[in-house]
């Protein structure tokens, strides 16, 4: 009787462990479908935040692209119509083109450019921006598209004894940079002996350069090359580059596909030569000099009219 009892008791208990388990394995059926219907559906509420921007381009009819609104020769510049021209107008405006709507060009002093691109303001930057890790906490960016090199250029007339022999680096030898730029940086981690003059301007560099105050200046590209050039017999340059840059086009972090698509559109215009003859025309050759608003002549031999902040 009494085993009969206890095994009655023992099947109620396990009867109630049963009914337990299924209560707990309902219960916990019904979380993991919340939370998985949750995680279905968060991509579609975070998408009606913002959209990525190639489709807000593609909806609104316009890309829009934000540029410095500072003078970047030959990056950015304006022509005598006061119309903006320059590498990175010719490249968005392909890139608007391959994408089936228009470009907007959105000017915005160089240094508010991440925040109105995070803002929303724009959806892309093409503004000769240099890609660093700092600048990548903000921003996303696409492919290197284009190449900055940093090189010394000389005055061979107005030269110490043995200055070349010892690589420019040497007491008497004065080098000319635009203060608070990267060739600053660059000068002061290669050059020991020599002096390193600072200028306010491009303007002031040149003006240095040419009366001879100093005998050397660092320059970007593709100025080097447009004094070399101007006269050879007077002017050299150096070989290599004491330092170089990659520049890209950023975009929100948002914006994957938008980002894909630039991506795309460099790696196309890398293989078919369309950006190369872009660049050549821009960094190599001269005949878009005639066309800038105020040029004078003789201001191309140190970059004068730059913003060394697109570097």
């Amino acid at each position: 009787m009494a085993i009969a009892e206890d095994l009655a008791a023992v099947a109620e208990v396990a009867a109630d462990d049963r009914l337990s388990f299924c209560e707990g394995t309902t219960q916990m059926n019904k979380m993991i479908s919340m939370f998985a219907a949750a995680l279905f559906l968060l991509p579609a509420t975070a998408s009606k935040s913002r959209a990525d921007a190639l489709q807000d381009a593609l909806s609104r009819g316009n890309l829009r692209v934000g540029v410095a609104a500072e003078s970047l020769v030959p990056w950015l510049a304006t022509d005598k119509t006061g119309a903006r021209i320059g590498f990175e107008i010719d490249v968005a405006t392909s890139v608007s083109d391959a994408l089936g709507v228009p470009a907007e060009f959105v000017e915005v002093p160089y240094d508010d450019l991440p925040e109105s691109l995070n803002a929303g303001k724009v959806d892309v930057v093409i503004s000769g921006v240099t890609v660093t890790a700092e600048r990548a906490r903000d921003v996303f960016f696409s492919s290197p598209y284009a190449t900055t090199d940093f090189t010394v250029v000389v005055d061979k007339t107005n030269l110490p004894a043995g200055a070349a022999e010892k690589g420019y680096d040497i007491k008497g030898m004065k080098i000319g940079v635009a203060w608070e730029s990267l060739a600053e940086y660059a000068a002061s981690t290669v050059f020991q002996a020599a002096e390193i003059v600072n200028f306010d301007n491009n303007g002031l560099l040149r003006d240095a350069f040419l009366d001879g105050t100093v005998q050397g200046l660092i320059a970007p590209t593709p100025y080097p090359t447009f004094i070399v050039s101007r006269d050879p017999d007077r002017y050299a340059m150096e070989p290599a580059p004491l330092l170089s840059t990659v520049q890209a086009m950023a975009v929100r972090p948002d914006s994957p596909r938008l980002l894909n698509f630039l991506n795309a559109w460099i790696v196309e215009n890398k293989a078919n030569g369309a950006l190369g003859d872009m660049t050549a025309y821009w960094f190599k050759g001269s005949e878009w000099l005639d066309n800038l608003e105020g040029y004078d002549p003789g201001a191309e031999e140190t970059g004068a009219g730059t913003d060394e902040k697109a570097q």
